[in-house]
């Protein structure tokens, strides 16, 4: 078949964009030929697929999309396709990869004045257009929650969505290889070897709890002799430099990262306390690592890490005192914390972590030819 996948812009380390890509060369290995539409595209462009750019034009959020909308509109038809998948809300799709979280479940708690501003206002009217109604796409999703939130708001039937297991890269190499890529690591940024260092990686520093992080850090400061905190991601760091340089431990940040996997290996755990996370790639991907977790209940994979026993979930409603008074052990606790690695690794083992960009592709396959 020839298969249409949309997404609004691509950009390397997203997780949305890497399931979008991923989903794309795993569905062309089928055998279908596959075309890529967006409005914009860094990084290299894979030539197994056809990749549209149709620009980005208008003054604000709002406006790139309803230009990228009546774009589609035009092209689409064009290409004669069998089938579009969206990966961003897209009117009229016939398959939705739910990546991000529901909108209103995720806004829910907006006071209702908050509700109506117009940015608001445009993102539910735009979800609603996607699920409302008759023409609600087959939605592939990464968690039972995100059915239950979709199904709650706009009455999809169940049966129309489709949960696909988790879709992680497998960790190869040895325990002894691990140990090496830590301290070659730790050397390259000058941190020695019996710091303490917690990881942040993600990018949309807000969504994922920057500032919950550094906040808990702060009150955490001296709980060891050394103590760093490193903040892998592509966003900007302005906005939490002072919280940061109040820290008054070092923060590193070193901005996106192909070899994100280095850094799971030197670190020594995950600290990553999302105010919401559809899924959260990264606590599976720290898993693979062994990797001890700090994390909440308000991410998809969250319920992994307690089935794991691999670290803590803090549990809503939040509150700071509960991740500062968890970090602290995380910090302070090497035993606890060589148990949760050592969960982390047989569960990693014993799970299927991995398989979710295959499913997809042989879902979209299965769905359209329907």
């Amino acid at each position: 078949m020839k298969i249409g996948f949309v997404l609004n812009d691509y950009f390397p380390f997203g997780g949305l964009q890497s399931d979008c890509l991923a989903t794309a060369l795993a569905t062309q290995q089928l055998g279908h030929e596959v075309h890529v539409f967006a409005r914009t595209w860094q990084g290299d462009r894979p030539v197994e697929l056809h990749i549209h750019l149709l620009g980005k034009r208008g003054w604000s959020n709002l406006s790139h999309n309803d230009y990228f909308f009546r774009a589609l509109e035009g092209v689409l038809p064009v290409e004669k396709l069998d089938g579009v998948v969206a990966f961003s809300r897209i009117p009229h799709a016939d398959i939705y990869f739910a990546a991000d979280p529901c909108f209103v479940e995720k806004k829910k708690e907006l006071t209702k004045w908050q509700k109506l501003l117009p940015r608001y206002r445009y993102y539910a009217k735009l979800e609603a257009t996607v699920f409302a109604g008759a023409r609600a796409p087959e939605t592939l999703v990464l968690t039972e929650r995100e059915i239950e939130a979709f199904h709650a708001h706009y009455g999809v039937p169940r049966e129309r969505f489709h949960l696909l297991p988790p879709g992680v890269q497998r960790r190869e190499g040895s325990a002894t290889d691990a140990m090496s890529a830590r301290a070659t690591l730790r050397q390259e940024l000058g941190t020695l070897e019996d710091s303490v260092v917690a990881l942040f990686v993600g990018s949309g520093f807000r969504v994922k709890g920057l500032d919950r992080a550094l906040l808990a850090l702060k009150a955490n400061q001296n709980s060891a002799k050394q103590l760093e905190f490193w903040v892998v991601g592509d966003d900007t760091s302005a906005r939490f430099q002072s919280l940061a340089e109040q820290a008054g431990v070092p923060v590193r940040f070193l901005g996106g990262r192909a070899d994100v996997k280095r850094f799971y290996d030197a670190a020594d755990f995950l600290l990553h306390p999302a105010y919401s996370e559809s899924a959260g790639k990264v606590l599976l991907e720290a898993l693979t690592h062994g990797l001890p977790v700090l994390t909440t209940d308000t991410c998809g994979y969250a319920p992994h890490i307690e089935a794991a026993d691999a670290g803590f979930v803090v549990p809503s409603p939040f509150a700071q005192d509960g991740l500062n008074d968890a970090l602290r052990r995380f910090i302070e606790d090497d035993a606890a914390r060589e148990r949760w690695s050592h969960n982390a690794l047989r569960y990693a083992g014993s799970e299927d972590l991995y398989s979710c960009h295959q499913a997809a592709a042989k879902l979209i396959g299965e769905l359209l030819s329907l």
